[in-house]
């Protein structure tokens, strides 16, 4: 980790690590074997706990993602993005292995390369997105998406459009 930035008010444990060029910022915390590549940057209030991120991951202030998630390169998790890793959660552990998922065997969601997900976006456990997508804000994921899809809010899938560079800023004057 000589060559990462972990700002002094971060939390990054003993056993995470963090490629070349990575960036963690404040009050973010990175836990239990997580594995980052480089150029990744980690901002305010996020929080990792044991997943594998690949090269140039930004990962906006708020996430969340526990253990159980491989996160592939060039990919956007907005604010407040959640990855699940457990359909029924309980205060009791029976029949949940924390630290099984921890290993980096066993995924639970897959986030393939290049993908984008809006602020807020809720990914459910079982869940594959494909290379290329784009995941809405606010939207909640609880099936497959295949590359280069657009996920709407209202869980409609339609192809990612050829113009959204032109797009990407119509709301700013």
């Amino acid at each position: 980790m000589e060559s990462a930035f972990i700002h002094p008010k971060a939390h990054v444990d003993v056993t995470v690590s963090l490629g070349p060029g990575t960036r963690v910022w404040q009050f973010a915390s990175i836990t239990r074997g997580t594995v980052m590549g480089a150029e990744c940057s980690v901002s305010p209030h996020a929080m990792l706990d044991g997943s594998v991120y690949g090269d140039r991951v930004l990962v906006s202030a708020g996430v969340a993602c526990g253990a159980g998630f491989r996160v592939g390169s060039d990919v956007f998790l907005g604010p407040g993005v959640c990855l699940a890793n457990d359909l029924w959660p309980f205060a009791s552990k029976d029949g949940y292995d924390d630290v099984e998922l921890s290993r980096g065997e066993k995924f639970v969601v897959i986030i393939e390369d290049g993908v984008a997900i809006g602020a807020h976006a809720l990914i459910l456990p079982g869940v594959r997105v494909g290379e290329g997508s784009v995941i809405a804000a606010g939207a909640c994921v609880n099936k497959d998406v295949p590359a280069r899809m657009l996920w709407t809010r209202s869980g409609k899938l339609k192809p990612v459009p050829e113009d959204w560079r032109e797009n990407r800023m119509r709301w700013a004057s």
